[in-house]
């Protein structure tokens, strides 16, 4: 074997390796908070034990930053059940970005092979940002978005509750603020963050902390990259086209949800509003669907056309390399460039100046075709289990399934309020979404970022009729 075929080699086999011992980890995280979740001291007084099942279905949702539970978290979990699950959100949320390039740089070293193509696949590709100095920018940056929301957010909470203890004030603030930043959507409030639904400061702060943590690490690197003040272009950097793709997309879909729900819910939910305050739950709502998972009124009460296009927004998700889940929103800019440039019958794919390399456009179809199909696959199985059981027997019926299933897949969080209802085939179903939803595109992405292996054969071309 030549050199270059002994290099190609090994970012093959180190690429799989790596996305190996990710899922490893995480199966370990998991079954250590499981542990941990049983334990007396986790429980709230006088609260009896949780079942096994609960306890791992709440653990893997931590850890894969969704938010969905079987159990009311507020009313089960004592402090250190809390601090298991907030411990679980932060690993988990930093799992796949920073921790997962230490991992990388501890085992490989600095400039390996394997950590660039992890920060190729996961951050991006940044011209002078080396693995290490990617995580040691992004620790610094999620620590300090973090802090701010708990600063921001222990103000208002002793502003609202003046009896309650600094100490009090700020666990709640933490939990939320880290909750919030990681996408992860759990709450220490018994009914979420209904109990905020007339406070628009602390849903602002929320809601920048969720698209903060969804807009991805590389937007934010970017930025430390990009100096628009400086006056010589070449010392100035530049945002890079994945970066002003995942601003641009992200403000449209976040725009469009928004007028979406508000327009759907004016008659719904929106009628418990005052003024402008169902524009604001509107716009709440549009933004948890990036996989965030909070929700300010019952999604049980919405409209089924509004839950519709949730299962749009939940399914795209938010950017690479951020802790939303989903198909990512430059997949979904891939998707239109490809098919845009089927119609106009160019042989290019272009978006704006830049000409896209047709195997990116191949995996963005592949990433969107086995995304469908593991959450079809995974709805089906949820019906079938699911049949004639209390939790098909609400005013939803099968929508709250399929609403379910997506949110689970995408790392949202949302419930239609089912979760809790679903028989333990039905909860292991959407706990392996959730596991599958939060690694399969990491370790696909590893998996894509593999040089491709030449073809030895040549064979003739024939045509296929589509349509």
């Amino acid at each position: 074997m030549g050199a270059s075929g002994d290099t190609v080699f090994r970012r093959r086999a180190g690429s799989v390796a790596t996305a190996g011992r990710l899922v490893i980890s995480f199966l370990v995280l998991i079954a250590v908070g499981s542990v941990l979740l049983l334990l007396p001291a986790a429980r709230q007084p006088g609260v009896p034990a949780i079942a096994w099942l609960d306890a791992v279905f709440v653990a893997t949702s931590a850890a894969c930053v969704t938010g969905l539970s079987t159990v009311n978290v507020g009313a089960t979990f004592s402090g250190f059940g809390q601090a298991v699950i907030l411990g679980l959100i932060q690993l988990g949320g930093l799992g796949i970005t920073t921790a997962g390039t230490l991992f990388l740089l501890v085992r490989r070293g600095a400039g390996s092979l394997a950590s660039e193509d992890f920060i190729a696949a996961n951050v991006g590709r940044l011209r002078d940002a080396r693995p290490v100095d990617v995580f040691i920018y992004s620790c610094f940056v999620v620590l300090t978005i973090e802090w701010m929301g708990t600063v921001a957010l222990t103000y208002l909470i002793m502003e609202h509750h003046p009896s309650a203890s600094f100490s009090q004030a700020l666990w709640e603030a933490a939990f939320h603020s880290v909750s919030a930043f990681c996408n992860a959507g759990f709450s220490t409030y018994e009914n979420g963050l209904i109990a905020w639904r007339d406070d628009w400061r602390a849903l602002g702060v929320t809601s920048v902390l969720v698209i903060a943590g969804g807009i991805g690490l590389l937007t934010l690197v970017n930025f430390r990259y990009y100096y628009p003040w400086r006056r010589d272009r070449r010392r100035r950097g530049r945002l890079t086209l994945q970066t002003r793709l995942c601003l641009y997309v992200s403000l449209i879909l976040l725009g469009l949800g928004t007028l979406f729900t508000w327009i759907n819910e004016w008659d719904h939910t929106g009628k418990e509003a005052h003024g402008w305050q169902g524009l604001l739950w509107a716009f709440v709502h549009s933004t948890m669907t990036r996989t965030a998972g909070f929700n300010v009124v019952d999604l049980a009460e919405m409209a089924p056309e509004t839950l519709l296009g949730s299962l749009v927004l939940m399914f795209v998700g938010g950017s690479p390399g951020s802790m939303a889940g989903g198909i990512k929103v430059t997949t979904l800019v891939l998707l239109g460039v490809v098919a845009w440039s089927a119609l106009k019958r160019r042989s290019d794919l272009v978006l704006g100046r830049n000409t896209i390399a047709p195997a990116q456009a191949n995996n963005a179809v592949m990433v969107a075709l086995l995304s469908a199909m593991v959450l079809i696959v995974g709805i089906g199985l949820l019906m079938n289990v699911e049949a004639h059981r209390p939790a098909v027997e609400t005013p939803l019926h099968w929508l709250a399934l399929i609403f379910e299933a997506t949110s689970a897949f995408a790392t949202v969080g949302l419930s239609t309020g089912i979760t809790e209802l679903l028989s333990p085939a039905g909860k292991s179903i959407v706990a392996i979404l959730m596991f599958v939803g939060r690694l399969g595109p990491l370790c696909l992405a590893m998996h894509l970022a593999r040089p491709a292996q030449p073809a030895r054969i040549t064979f003739p071309r024939d045509d296929v009729a589509s349509g």
